[in-house]
């Protein structure tokens, strides 16, 4: 549980740059969820992926050996709500792609916070 009462959620981060990793690390953690990461390779991302306990996740677009969509399929097709950030637009997703939530890169904190409570909210709804 939250400080808040609400449920707590196991949260994927893939991410490849170690502030920004960090950043989201954190905001996770004050919101009262868990990380699993920050991953900031696509072979380790692929692997958590389809195999630990996970509630939603948050994935840059452009990781270490190549962009993360293979993770986004696999974790779609598990049901779990999925965040991907990007400093591209939203056309330059696979078209399968173009529903899910994109948090536009450069963002700030409360563009950060927001989209994170918003991503674990759907995840306790998927679970129910």
């Amino acid at each position: 549980m939250t400080s808040s009462g609400a449920t707590s959620c196991r949260v994927l981060v893939i991410e490849d740059e170690s502030l920004v990793g960090m950043e989201i690390e954190c905001v996770i953690e004050e919101l009262g969820h868990e990380v699993v990461g920050p991953i900031a390779e696509l072979d380790e991302a692929l692997d958590v992926a389809a195999n630990e306990a996970l509630c939603c996740a948050i994935l840059d677009i452009n990781i270490r050996g190549g962009h993360s969509y293979p993770v986004a399929d696999i974790l779609r097709e598990r049901g779990l709500p999925v965040l991907l950030m990007s400093g591209y637009d939203r056309q330059t997703l696979p078209e399968r792609l173009h529903g899910e939530v994109l948090l536009a890169k450069p963002f700030t904190s409360e563009q950060l916070d927001t989209a994170i409570r918003n991503l674990c909210a759907r995840a306790v709804i998927s679970v129910q």
